[in-house]
């Protein structure tokens, strides 16, 4: 695809979203929150590498779409502790969308509306755990879909995104 056809591409996705795709929340929820301390940890220096995982999944019948993100800690002996955290989303679309058209709704716009209430309870259950609060940095939910574009086809991005990030926490 030339970088004009992309260019075009791109304004078309962008007046159809404006025009046509409009979509509205209709709840947001955490459904699951795990959070586990690691008693044998110790830390052998002042900041400790935290390892999280993003994931975002949907399911879209008629004009309803759930959106489901996921960020996690798995255990490890060399971490603090561990945790999973789920957001769901539920939207109502004005109309049903082409299936491109959904993928981009559902890995940009709804994971982008979910993921500042799991971040903020990941910083919550960090800090009332007694560790270092962790803050995730927000996320570009657009450049997460690209960078699970496949190179040589034409789809939009898998059923599943995932995006593995690695943070330092300094210890108390």
């Amino acid at each position: 695809m030339t970088s004009l056809a992309r260019k075009k591409r791109k304004a078309h996705w962008g007046d159809d979203m404006k025009n046509h795709f409009q979509f509205s929340l209709k709840e947001i929820f955490l459904p699951n929150i795990m959070f586990r301390i690691n008693p044998s940890f110790k830390p052998k220096s002042g900041k400790v590498q935290i390892t999280t995982s993003i994931s975002v999944e949907y399911q879209h019948k008629g004009k309803d779409l759930t959106v489901h993100l996921r960020v996690e800690m798995p255990d490890s002996d060399n971490a603090p502790f561990a945790f999973v955290v789920e957001g769901v989303g539920k939207f109502e679309l004005v109309e049903e969308p082409p299936a491109d058209m959904l993928e981009v709704i559902a890995h940009v716009n709804g994971a982008s509306m979910i993921f500042p209430y799991v971040r903020e309870a990941i910083a919550d259950l960090t800090r009332r755990a007694g560790v270092p609060t962790l803050h995730l940095q927000p996320i570009n939910f657009v450049a997460m879909m690209k960078e699970n574009v496949p190179n040589k086809k034409e789809t939009i991005a898998p059923e599943k995104a995932v995006r593995k990030r690695k943070r330092s926490l300094k210890e108390k």
